[in-house]
C-alpha cells in the first residue's frame, strides 16, 4: 500500500502541516526538520498528491482543454489529446479535461477552475463564431492558446493561435475536381457556428466563384457532429433531381457517411460518384477505394500549441499566430470525367 502524507510525518517525527509545508517549499521550516521529512519522503517512497498540494502551492500544475462537443464522435480528439499530453508530460503538468456541453457551462467551469488554481494555462480546440470563453479569458488576461482560428477583428490579432489554412485547403480540393472535369460537386460540412466549418465553406464557394460556376446551395448540407448525420446528408444530395458527380466532406469521419449512403443507393466510387474528404484520419486509408483527403498536421497543432502555452505560462515571448502546413493527398476515391 501506498504510503501517506501521515506516514511521513509519524516517521520524521512532525506534524502532518508541517510535512505539507516541506513539500510545497514553504520558507519557515527549520533546516534540520526539512531534512528528516525530505529523508523520510525517500525512505517511504512517498509521491505527493499533486491536488492536495495545490490547496497550499501557488497553483496547480495542470492545463486545460476545452473540447468542444463537436469532437465527440471524430478521431481528432484522441489525436490531440495525445500530442498534448506528450508535452504536459515533460513539463511534469496534468491535463484537465472540459467537455461542457454548452457555453454558459463552459465558461462556468474555466472560470471556477482559474479561481481555484487548478490550471495554470488553456489550450481550446476550436472556436465559435464571436466566442464568449475566448472574449472572457482575453478579458482575464488568462494564458491560452486556441487551435484555430478567431474571427472577432478586435482582438484577433491579440489571441495566440496555431492553425491550418482550411479556407486555401478547401478551395484546393474543389479546384482539383474541377479539372477532372467535375462541375457539379455537393459540399457536406461541419455546424457553421464554427469557424473551421465557415472556412471550408468559403473556400469551396470561392473556388466556384473564380472557376465562373454558379453554386447550387442545394447541394450543399450540413453533416452535423456524427457519422450518422452525414449519412442522412448525403442520402438527400445523392437523391437530388440532378444529382452531383463529385462530394467534398468537410472531415474524413463525414466521408463514412458518404460511402455508406453511396453503398445503400448503389452509387460506387469513384466510378458514379467521387469523394474528397479533410484531415487524413487513418480511416482514410481503411476506405474502399482509399480516400482521396488533405493531410492535416494534428500531432503538430497539438505540440505547437501546447509548447506556444508553456512559453506564456513561463513568460518566454512567442509567436501570435502559427499557420501549419497541410498536404493535398491523391488517393483513389476520384475519377476523372475529361
Amino acid at each position: 500500500m501506498p504510503a501517506t502524507i501521515k506516514d511521513v510525518a509519524k516517521l520524521a517525527n512532525v506534524s502532518i502541516s508541517t510535512v505539507s509545508r516541506v513539500i510545497n517549499n514553504a520558507p519557515n521550516v527549520n533546516p534540520n526538520t526539512r531534512k528528516r521529512v525530505l529523508d523520510a519522503i525517500n525512505k517511504l517512497n512517498f509521491k505527493p498528491n499533486k491536488i492536495a498540494q495545490s490547496l497550499t502551492a501557488t497553483a496547480f500544475p495542470a492545463i486545460g482543454i476545452v473540447s468542444l462537443t463537436r469532437f465527440s464522435n471524430e478521431a481528432f480528439l484522441p489525436l490531440i489529446l495525445q500530442s498534448i499530453g506528450e508535452v504536459a508530460d515533460k513539463k511534469d503538468y496534468e491535463i484537465v479535461l472540459n467537455t461542457s456541453k454548452d457555453e454558459n457551462q463552459e465558461i462556468k467551469k474555466c472560470i471556477s477552475m482559474i479561481e481555484s488554481k487548478v490550471i495554470q494555462g488553456i489550450i481550446i480546440l476550436s472556436s465559435k463564431v464571436n466566442d464568449p470563453l475566448i472574449e472572457k479569458l482575453y478579458e482575464m488576461k488568462f494564458p491560452f492558446v486556441l487551435l484555430g482560428r478567431y474571427t472577432n477583428e478586435r482582438i484577433a490579432n491579440e489571441i495566440y493561435s496555431v492553425d491550418t489554412d482550411n479556407f486555401a485547403d478547401s478551395k484546393e480540393a474543389v479546384e482539383y475536381l474541377f479539372k477532372l472535369g467535375h462541375n457539379r460537386i455537393a459540399f457536406i460540412h461541419g455546424p457553421l457556428k464554427y469557424v473551421v466549418s465557415q472556412d471550408r465553406l468559403s473556400g469551396y464557394i470561392e473556388a466556384h466563384k473564380e472557376a465562373a460556376i454558379p453554386v447550387d446551395y442545394s447541394i450543399i448540407k450540413d453533416g452535423g457532429s456524427s457519422i450518422k448525420e452525414a449519412y442522412l446528408a448525403a442520402k438527400e444530395i445523392l437523391k437530388n433531381p440532378n444529382p452531383p458527380t463529385a462530394v467534398f466532406v468537410s472531415d474524413d469521419s463525414k466521408a463514412v457517411g458518404v460511402y455508406r449512403a453511396c453503398q445503400e443507393l448503389n452509387l460506387k466510387i469513384p466510378d458514379d460518384i467521387s469523394v474528397i474528404g479533410h484531415n487524413n484520419y487513418e480511416i482514410s486509408q481503411i476506405l474502399s477505394p482509399q480516400l482521396t483527403t488533405i493531410d492535416v498536421p494534428i500531432k503538430d497543432l497539438g505540440i505547437i500549441g501546447t509548447r506556444k502555452l508553456f512559453d506564456l505560462i513561463e513568460g518566454i515571448p512567442t509567436e501570435k499566430r502559427t499557420i501549419l502546413d497541410t498536404k493535398f493527398i491523391k488517393r483513389k476515391s476520384c475519377k476523372s470525367l475529361i
